[in-house]
């Protein structure tokens, strides 16, 4: 068991609080009070049995006085707690049964004061008003330190005392167990005495055992509370035998006088055992023992009321076993999550949009060819939208991508929701489980999908926008566009009239400045030219056939991913949502469980 904490009558009161309200069920009337006892140095016995068992005059002969008027006649018996203390300790016992509130505990601080620190409280009987008598009992009990059950040879083996003493939450090594009036059993038995007080000390066992199932140890003494010493005890057979002389009963050699002293060899040692102010650390020993076991039993109580295991042990398959996800994986088959990706991401739309942007990040890293790029991917761009480009994709069944097979996503998102409550079915009317709304669960799941399919498209196409030429395939780039703008329109015409002019000779300088001139016309200029944007078209076409090309291969490669990939990613969300406030009803449950077990231990 775990190291106790200052109060954990209070950290009990709370658990049975809090699993009151969770599971829910009706709080459990717990029983406290030893905590209390450990905040004085009282040793406390409460005197319990039936009626006419002679317990008024077994607190009498312990105290050495007449401090309880026993009367002349058995009476009605004990009506409420009577306490017998010396007149010192009266504050301290009075601030220990604070907590009894309206319980009705006469007090009698009128014993000698070689009774300090020692109080004896005389209890209600169980022979007659036998419920009202328990719970006064049950009440009083939780402040006392020990208890002294009192019986008879007549009463022994009781089946309501045994009862009573498993409802009595003391530590069974401050339980003494006493059976008085054994001078009336040793007057009226004609067989061998010993042989009685054998045959009520096994009856005694039996009783202890019945009412311990745990075997622990008690201490148990055969009495005559009234007479006491072996002198009297023999006086009270010999007059209920009506014999004037005990000592012939003694010489008889039956045994008697061994009973008798054994009867009055008990009564000291119980006296012994009872009026010897224990001390402190053996008292506190002994408390502890008492609020250990009084913890461990009322946890024990708890889980038996409360049964939190049954749940625990439900929510945690839901939870641990992948019931979530099962019931996820049937509302959103991986099919339903790859065609709706496939919806949001059309592929002639994808196709016109990667041709577009691949075309546009590679022609920005061609020098001079964008001047005429734009044109050919205004082609591009209308032939994208073409259907001739692409198949045509198979038509949703309606407008809203999110439907399919007749189902609404509200509706399959409501199906899942339905799907854990039956999985749930039996915690969901014990545990008050705040399950997400269906309109959370739907905007949610719209926003995964839009997101999923942003992070599919950029996990696709971002390689190819993000690939950069080496170091020639740039010096290519700027050499190859420049060269082409450059050779038609000047260097060709310019290159060509030059040659002309060696072929026939030098000339004066006024015909070579007649000949450049000529060759760099507007006419031969504008040929070039047209010759170098066509040609830097044809470039650019290049360019975005290739864009086309990688478009093309990215659409396919796209719709080629595995549909576990496309559905266990949209699901997460929501299988995580649902489970979140399961998990913190198990956690919160599972807490209040291992609390109880630790003090069950």
């Amino acid at each position: 068991m775990p190291a106790l904490q200052d109060n954990p009558e209070q950290l009990l009161e709370s658990v049975n609080r809090r699993l009151a309200e969770m599971l829910p069920t009706e709080p459990l009337e717990l029983t406290t009070g030893a905590a209390e006892s450990m905040t004085d140095q009282l040793w406390v016995w409460g005197v319990l049995g039936g009626k006419d068992v002679g317990k008024s005059t077994l607190i009498n002969a312990l105290a050495g006085s007449d401090i309880v008027d026993c009367g002349g006649h058995p009476g009605e018996g004990t009506f409420m707690p009577a306490a017998y203390l010396a007149p010192s300790d009266l504050g301290s016992l009075q601030a220990r049964l604070s907590h009894l509130g309206k319980l009705a505990v006469t007090f009698h601080a009128d014993a000698p004061e070689s009774m300090h620190s020692l109080v004896l409280v005389d209890l209600p009987d169980f022979d007659s008003v036998y419920h009202d008598h328990a719970e006064q009992v049950r009440r009083v009990a939780s402040a006392l330190d020990g208890i002294i059950w009192v019986t008879t040879p007549k009463k022994i083996g009781d089946l309501r005392a045994i009862r009573e003493i498993q409802q009595i939450l003391k530590d069974r090594t401050n339980f003494v167990y006493v059976v008085n009036k054994m001078d009336w059993l040793l007057g009226q038995t004609a067989g061998p005495p010993l042989e009685e007080l054998a045959r009520a000390s096994n009856a005694l066992s039996l009783q202890i055992a019945e009412s311990d199932p745990d075997g622990r140890q008690a201490r148990s003494f055969l009495v005559s509370a009234r007479h006491r010493a072996a002198d009297a005890i023999l006086q009270a057979i010999a007059r209920s035998r009506d014999l004037s002389d005990a000592e012939r009963l003694v010489a008889s050699g039956d045994g008697l006088g061994a009973a008798v002293k054994r009867l009055a060899s008990d009564f000291e040692e119980l006296k012994r055992a009872l009026t010897t102010a224990p001390t402190c650390e053996a008292a506190a020993s002994n408390k502890r023992a008492n609020l250990a076991y009084q913890v461990r039993t009322e946890a024990v109580r708890l889980l038996e009321h409360h049964q939190p295991d049954s749940v625990l042990a439900r929510l945690n398959r839901v939870i641990d076993d992948e019931v979530i996800d099962e019931v996820a994986g049937r509302c959103f088959p991986h099919v339903y999550c790859q065609r709706l990706l496939g919806q949001i991401n059309g592929d002639r739309r994808l196709f016109a949009e990667w041709s577009t942007q691949l075309f546009n990040r590679r022609i920005s890293r061609w020098p001079l060819l964008g001047l005429i790029a734009w044109p050919v991917a205004l082609v591009g761009w209308l032939l994208g939208g073409l259907r001739s480009v692409l198949p045509a994709a198979v038509p949703a069944e309606h407008d809203d991508p999110f439907r399919f097979d007749g189902l609404s996503l509200e509706e399959r998102v409501e199906g899942f929701v339905a799907g854990i409550q039956a999985e749930l079915a039996g915690v969901s009317r014990r545990v008050d489980i705040e399950m997400p709304e269906t309109r959370d669960l739907v905007r949610m799941f719209r926003t995964d999908v839009t997101a999923l399919a942003d992070q599919q498209r950029e996990a696709v196409i971002a390689p190819m926008l993000n690939r950069k030429p080496a170091v020639i395939g740039r010096l290519v780039r700027w050499l190859i566009p420049v060269g082409v703008l450059l050779w038609f329109p000047l260097v060709q015409p310019l290159t060509a009239g030059l040659l002309e002019l060696w072929n026939d000779g030098l000339r004066p300088s006024l015909e070579l400045a007649l000949t450049v001139v000529n060759a760099l016309s507007a006419h031969n200029v504008l040929v070039g030219l047209g010759v170098a944007i066509l040609i830097l078209a044809a470039l650019a076409a290049a360019v975005y056939s290739r864009a086309v090309r990688d478009a093309f291969s990215a659409v396919d490669r796209l719709r080629s991913a595995e549909p576990e990939l496309a559905s266990e990613p949209l699901t997460a969300a929501l299988t995580h949502t649902v489970r979140r406030p399961l998990e913190t009803v198990r956690d919160k449950l599972a807490d209040l469980v291992d609390t109880l077990k630790r003090f069950a231990e």
